[in-house]
């Protein structure tokens, strides 16, 4: 069965990085998307938006100048030397050239207000007519449409004329005398420059129309003006609207775009305009794109550069890992050369600090172990040395046993008790050191031991030596086996035996704060300073493979062995005062020291019956 959560587990630290990265890129993209749709529908609004109030604006300004040139209509019929010139019928031809010399508001008014392309009026008195403002209505006037209406309405209106081939907007006001009688029109035709101006800072295609949806003005490729937009199926609305926007259907402008109607009534003359805004459909699409496309690029530059740089990171940090992960390799295949190209102080580097710090204590725990298997090999060659060197005395030792006690008796029967007693002594001595056990001994047991081979000495010496031994530590207190007795015989085999003065040997067990200080102190010739140097020496380097002081060596070697290298043997001496020997050992000792190594040492057993004070002989 497939376990997706095992296989991320599996899959490599890198690809891991890499999916994580992927894993964050898909939701936010897609809330990208969400996003952009948003966007293209807000951007849609704003555009709509915007073509209303280009409409709106637009409107206006068509209005007031509808209105303008409604104004101006009305102050100039309603101008006082103006009607009394129509008014007067008696006028002749002297007269109206008088009068137009010395009243040219025509000229005024196209002067003052560029709205106005031209002002004309049309009399029915022909004698009226003068110049290019005044003219006669003659038959072809009196048929237009415009006239006709003007004459039967008698009110002002906004009509399309067709005027030098071309269709423009003007308004239309009967002229009436003062008996009410019709006398002419007026025309006032609006400017398409002035129109062109209100329409030049859009952004968008215009179209005006007026009436029942007859275009007066358009910059539109394919909307002349004098067509009409609207039909039966598609009547011109009535009233003032705000502006909006066509649905297809309804859009006598659809092939060309998006239009915004706005439309508006002038009261005064009952006309109806409308203003078109026409947005290209490309308009709408091209925002669309440009969205689209500023997304794409957007998202997809930032895609690839958050792969690059994951590719790249996650590169740099697998190589990191990798190099983590051959080094701990290399340890565990015992090869403890590591490195030091790793840089940087993230984790990683601490790991690989940590990682040499533990290698760095495993090469000292293999070290120490090593060194401790080599002591131990060359400590046991010395013990075969010194098994084989005591073997021709191992012989046997119960015909050796039962000798010494045939020769023991025999002096008792002979009444030599004090022979009798050495024999048996020496018999003693001798078992205690063929005897050899696992573990430590008492310090009564080694001091018993030691006391009977003084004893012995003493026998052979007679009056020439004495021993006192003093000892304030527990006789229970754990040693190691043969540690004082060699120490004494060194005394003897040094210092006494070549002095000519009574010698004596003296023994001092004390504690010294959490030591142990055994002293062992003769009074015979002492060292001199060059014997002293070679002695330190051997004592130094656990140097036993001479002779000479191999007591005093092997007592030393086994104390820093088992204790430490704080522990050991010191020599006090001068030439001609003596010599003193100290042992340093542990206060408090581990019974199972000797338990954990492989050797087997001789334990003295006994005790010596004094426990605290001085033995004297």
């Amino acid at each position: 069965m497939f376990n997706p959560i095992q296989k991320i587990l599996n899959t490599k630290f890198r690809n891991k990085l890499i999916f994580m990265c992927i894993a964050a890129i898909v939701p936010i993209t897609l809330a990208g998307v969400f996003l952009l749709y948003n966007l293209i529908d807000l951007m849609r609004t704003n555009a709509e938006n915007e073509a209303i109030f280009e409409a709106d604006s637009v409107k206006t300004r068509l209005k007031d100048t509808v209105t303008t040139v409604s104004n101006i209509s009305d102050r100039f019929v309603e101008n006082e030397n103006f009607n009394n010139f129509i008014n007067d019928r008696n006028v002749n031809k002297d007269e109206y050239y008088s009068f137009y010399m010395q009243n040219q508001p025509v000229s005024e008014y196209l002067a003052s207000y560029p709205q106005i392309d031209n002002i004309t009026l049309y009399f029915e008195n022909e004698e009226r007519s003068y110049g290019e403002y005044f003219i006669y209505a003659d038959k072809d006037i009196k048929n237009q449409y415009w006239y006709k209406e003007a004459e039967t309405s008698g009110s002002p209106k906004w009509q399309i004329i067709l005027r030098d081939e071309s269709y423009i907007l003007a308004m239309v006001r009967p002229l009436f005398d003062e008996q009410n009688n019709f006398c002419g029109t007026m025309l006032l035709s609006l400017s398409s420059q002035w129109l062109d101006e209100i329409t030049k800072d859009l952004n968008s295609k215009t179209v005006f129309a007026v009436a029942q949806g007859r275009v007066f003005y358009s910059n539109i490729d394919g909307v002349d003006p004098g067509r009409v937009l609207n039909n039966s199926d598609n009547p011109v609305p009535v009233g003032v609207s705000d502006s909006e926007i066509l649905n297809k259907g309804k859009n006598p402008l659809e092939k060309y775009g998006y239009t915004v109607l706005s439309y508006f009534d002038y009261e005064n003359t009952g006309n109806q305009f409308q203003v078109y805004i026409v947005k290209p459909s490309s308009f709408f699409n091209d925002i669309t794109k440009r969205a689209v496309f500023n997304y794409v690029t957007n998202t997809t530059l930032s895609i690839v550069l958050s792969v690059l740089l994951t590719i790249l990171f996650s590169s740099i940090f697998a190589r990191r890992i990798q190099f983590l992960k051959n080094q701990m390799h290399n340890a565990a295949a015992g090869n403890f050369e590591l490195s030091e190209e790793i840089k940087g102080t993230d984790e990683i580097y601490d790991l690989y600090i940590d990682l040499k710090k533990m290698v760095s204590s495993m090469q000292e725990l293999i070290n120490d172990a090593y060194k401790s298997k080599i002591r131990s090999e060359s400590f046991k060659l010395n013990q075969i040395e010194a098994e084989f060197k005591t073997l021709a005395s191992q012989i046997n030792p119960h015909f050796l046993y039962n000798t010494l006690e045939t020769i023991r008796m025999k002096a008792y029967c002979n009444n030599d008790k004090e022979t009798a007693d050495l024999v048996k002594k020496l018999g003693k001595f001798m078992r205690r050191c063929l005897e050899v056990k696992d573990g430590m001994v008492t310090l009564g047991s080694e001091l018993e031991f030691t006391k009977s081979y003084l004893e012995l000495q003493s026998a052979r010496f007679g009056d020439r030596i004495s021993y006192s031994i003093y000892c304030e530590v527990d006789r229970e207190y754990k040693i190691l086996p043969l540690i004082i007795q060699p120490i004494v015989e060194n005394a003897f085999a040094h210092g006494i035996e070549s002095s000519k003065a009574n010698g004596k040997i003296t023994i001092n067990i004390r504690y010294k704060g959490d030591k142990v200080e055994i002293s062992v102190s003769d009074n015979g010739q002492g060292m001199t300073p060059e014997k002293l140097n070679e002695l330190l020496k051997k004592l130094k380097e656990n140097d036993t493979s001479s002779g000479k002081s191999i007591g005093l060596t092997n007592v030393n070697k086994r104390i820093k062995m088992y204790h430490g290298e704080e522990y050991g043997i010191s020599v006090k001496t001068a030439m001609g005062e003596g010599t003193t020997i100290v042992i340093i050992l542990p206060r408090t000792v581990d019974e199972n020291v000797m338990k954990r190594l492989p050797e087997k040492y001789s334990e003295i057993s006994g005790n010596i019956s004094s426990k605290n004070g001085k033995d004297q002989n």
